[in-house]
């Protein structure tokens, strides 16, 4: 991201702007997802974008966000270029408005390698830096109790939680042996988190549903990123998968119905 600002001639990387300026370029987002919305509400729903890491800014659009343009949730990333975590203590005000609100957060990477030379420096930022993102967080969300602290908040994490499930049983042991958790993280997952499918690894689905549970898993596709074959692919390994029609259904429809409820309509409506 260095070489590229340095070739364009920008000193600074422009989402991180001053406050007002994000804030602006916020809501010129989350109106065009509107726009949208309205000239097709039969196909298209959305998570807005907050202006992080101004908190007052981003829950003045939070709250515009959920109470007047009526989208499904909140979209952030894992970390930001600042270097915060979105678990940074920083940005509780943010969660306390969020939560008082009963939002859904969705967490997708922010491409940026975890800020990691052992990934950046290979040139793995999205090979490897994004699902070592998605994981991070998730697990710094528990380490810093948001699930207790914020119990109205319902969190979505993309990419099967970074694969999250393959490391449980080292997550347990951690927890039982050397309390590195306050609270038992499977069960906190269980409970607060919804991790999508964009994996599309039969192997990781079957695994992630065994583990986590059927109910947790929404199908994802990770467009724009993957289009054309591989967005349909997104949907044909759930359903070409060893689960029965019932777990096929639940992860292709039922769980997200469940997880939005009357939202899916209210983001139709306005």
């Amino acid at each position: 991201m260095a070489k590229g600002l340095n070739a364009s001639g920008e000193p600074q990387v422009p989402q991180f702007g001053k406050p007002q300026e994000a804030l602006a370029a916020a809501e010129m987002i989350n109106n065009f997802y509107h726009t949208i919305i309205d000239q097709q509400p039969d196909r298209f729903r959305a998570y807005g974008v907050v202006p992080l890491p101004h908190v007052e800014e981003a829950i003045q659009e939070g709250k515009r966000i959920i109470e007047e343009l009526g989208f499904l949730g909140i979209a952030v990333n894992t970390v930001l270029e600042t270097g915060q975590s979105i678990a940074d203590d920083a940005f509780l005000p943010f969660f306390e408005a969020m939560d008082a609100l009963g939002a859904i957060i969705y967490i997708h990477p922010t491409g940026c390698g975890a800020l990691s030379p052992m990934v950046n420096d290979y040139d793995q930022e999205w090979v490897v830096g994004a699902p070592i993102e998605d994981m991070l967080a998730t697990l710094q969300l528990l380490k810093r109790e948001f699930p207790q602290k914020f119990p109205h908040l319902r969190f979505h994490i993309a990419h099967l939680g970074g694969g999250i499930s393959f490391q449980m049983q080292r997550i347990l042991d951690n927890y039982e042996d050397w309390r590195s958790f306050s609270y038992h993280p499977l069960e906190t997952l269980q409970k607060h988190f919804w991790f999508d499918t964009a994996n599309f690894l039969e192997a990781s689905l079957l695994h992630s549903n065994e583990i986590l549970g059927n109910q947790r898993l929404l199908a994802g596709s990770d467009f724009p990123y993957f289009q054309n074959q591989k967005y349909t692919r997104a949907f044909s390994y759930i359903r070409e998968a060893n689960l029965t029609d019932n777990q096929k259904t639940a992860i292709l429809e039922t769980n997200a119905k469940a997880l939005y409820g009357n939202r899916w309509s209210l983001s139709k409506l306005h």
